[in-house]
């Protein structure tokens, strides 16, 4: 069996057209929703990309694998041992191909791992240094791919304008959205479903089964997209959520510091409204570029045979209580992410599943498919009972790490269905009862009536940490009955 994954970066799951959001179609994510299981209550066990992205790869939680944030400087950040379990050491008879963003451990690249396509390190966004007018600069440190299939192509240096910043003053290095005046057939995602493409097609002419890792590198900022997705959605079809009008009352000070960094705070609405509406426009684009994957997929004949796992590495706040991006904060904007599963096994096609589940079950669940047995080493769980009616015990809630982003903040959080309980380590920590306050608005840690509820949750917290030797243990277990 042929598998693929096919990984959107920093990606609202309420902001998609298969998530049901009333303005955003994506009518290829939904011909896999439609052919396989669609997860409603999906998580990331870390809300930015490199402990997200590293937890996936290994099947383990961040304070497993020792990559707790995105900081690239030596010592902060460890590599995955080469012969340590991962994503595709289950399925040594495959074909494994690598394409787009890394964003993995610290030096490493994909190649030393056994996959074959694209080795850009880190972030490594191609079209830095290659853009003209692009201020954002994370330019690959090796060969820029992107940079020789554009030449290859015929397709001249495209330019970029109708550039956006925050307001910040002192972060004017990092475009929220531009224009990029080219073909649509030239945007990165076409690249990328060009690359994954001719890497398939060597692996058919090997007749070896293959594995596809495809990362696209949106609809992350800078949102540089081509028309007709630039224009498509206008800011009167944009309608805030409740918590962009009363934003980050009762919540750390810390969280509005992170919204003045990046100049939106004070923001004006209407500049909100069309940051947003690029946003939905990459996930169209995206979208479009998956559509062109799978139809080439289908003419192949392999599409139907195809397991096929479509989901983000975290979310964006996007507006939610005037935040955007990820960082030290634990909404479920960025937490939440979709997963929508294509399975040729699958019991219901079409069908949308409640139970908790964690992004890095995936990668148990790959192991399944290759040995039948998931190693010791991973902390996730096989999803293929869920897909295919097999017995399965729910969890009870998800953990999740944050250690901070631009700056030092440790945060962990227990959520359950019904209520999410965030411990700031160095901040005013938050109780949400979700099924009365789903856009996490009232702050319950100080209320008396929760306290019983309150007590619980931190006991199942501290429970929870123990298992994955988490280093804010000693400090949880100190402020728990004082908080």
């Amino acid at each position: 069996m042929n598998l693929a994954i096919l990984l959107m970066d920093q990606t609202r799951a309420d902001m998609l057209g298969c998530y049901d959001h009333p303005q955003v179609k994506t009518p290829n994510m939904d011909r896999l929703a439609n052919a396989g299981m669609r997860f409603d209550q999906a998580y990331c066990a870390s809300s930015v990309c490199t402990p997200s992205r590293t937890s996936l790869f290994t099947g383990q939680m961040p304070t497993h694998h020792g990559v707790l944030c995105n900081s690239d400087k030596e010592g902060e950040k460890q590599d995955v041992p080469l012969t340590q379990a991962n994503l595709i050491s289950e399925l040594p008879e495959h074909r494994h191909l690598y394409i787009g963003k890394w964003h993995i451990g610290h030096k490493k690249l994909p190649s030393e791992y056994g996959y074959q396509g694209h080795d850009f390190d880190g972030y490594a966004y191609p079209g830095s240094g290659v853009y003209q007018n692009l201020t954002f600069d994370s330019v690959p440190l090796g060969d820029n791919r992107y940079e020789a299939w554009l030449k290859e192509q015929g397709y001249a240096v495209p330019s970029v304008s109708d550039i956006c910043f925050g307001d910040n003053p002192n972060l004017q290095i990092q475009e929220f959205y531009a224009r990029l005046d080219a073909p649509v057939e030239a945007s990165i995602p076409f690249f990328l479903v060009d690359e994954a493409i001719e890497q398939i097609k060597l692996a058919q002419k090997e007749g070896k089964p293959f594995t596809l890792w495809m990362n696209f590198w949106g609809p992350h900022t800078p949102c540089v997209i081509p028309e007709p997705y630039f224009s498509r959605y206008q800011s009167e079809q944009v309608e805030f959520e409740p918590s962009f009008h009363q934003a980050l009352e009762g919540k750390p000070e810390h969280y509005q510091n992170i919204a003045k960094m990046w100049g939106v705070w004070n923001m004006s609405e209407d500049k909100w409204r069309q940051v947003i509406c690029k946003y939905w426009g990459y996930i169209a684009l995206i979208d479009d570029a998956i559509g062109k994957l799978l139809d080439f997929l289908e003419q192949q004949g392999l599409y139907d045979d195809m397991f096929m796992v479509l989901s983000a590495d975290h979310g964006d706040a996007m507006g939610a209580h005037r935040m955007i991006e990820k960082g030290e904060f634990m909404f479920d904007q960025t937490y939440r992410i979709p997963l929508i599963i294509k399975d040729p096994q699958v019991a219901k096609p079409g069908s949308r599943n409640q139970d908790m589940v964690y992004l890095h079950d995936v990668t148990a669940t790959f192991a399944d498919l290759g040995s039948n047995s998931v190693p010791d080493s991973f902390d996730g769980e096989s999803l293929l009972p869920l897909l295919r009616g097999g017995s399965y015990q729910p969890r009870d809630g998800i953990l999740a790490q944050q250690n901070g982003h631009f700056t030092p903040y440790p945060q962990r959080m227990w959520r359950s269905k019904e209520y999410k309980l965030v411990f700031n380590a160095s901040g005013k920590s938050e109780l949400y009862h979700l099924s009365q306050d789903p856009g996490e608005l009232v702050n319950l840690i100080d209320n008396p009536d929760y306290q019983g509820i309150k007590t619980e949750l931190f006991e199942r917290l501290y429970q929870e940490m123990q298992r994955y030797h988490d280093p804010q243990l000693t400090w949880l277990h100190r402020m728990m009955k004082v908080i």
